[in-house]
């Protein structure tokens, strides 16, 4: 008995290639105002062009999962609360290693999460 063998799916990992709202690679976004904004395991491509920092932060804390005692960094820089995020910016925002429990205040006196 002759057996076919299926042919296998190359599995990909990360986005689909091009735009990730057009899925055309020669399309840029339509909106024209995404910044990436990261924590942790949370990446998202969010319309906060001409915000600050702290207003990001407190915006969408729960949605991201954002510690009130994480520093941000700015393309690479850290950056203040009060830095304002222009378009094609990415900003994360991180814990160094160790500071894990480490008692302290919120970074530059942060409120708490805005509730929807």
């Amino acid at each position: 008995m002759t057996e076919k063998s299926k042919p296998r799916r190359r599995e990909s990992f990360g986005p689909p290639p091009g735009n990730m709202f057009t899925g055309d690679p020669d399309k840029r976004d339509e909106s024209g105002d995404t910044v990436v904004v990261a924590h942790g395991p949370y990446m998202e491509h969010l319309p906060v062009g001409s915000m600050t920092i702290g207003e990001i932060r407190r915006r969408f804390c729960d949605r991201l999962d954002i510690d009130p005692l994480s520093r941000a960094v700015l393309d690479g820089d850290e950056a203040d609360e009060n830095t304002v995020v222009q378009v094609g910016q990415v900003l994360t925002f991180i814990r160094k290693a160790g500071e894990k429990g480490r008692l302290g205040k919120p970074a530059n006196d942060t409120k708490e999460c805005e509730r929807s």
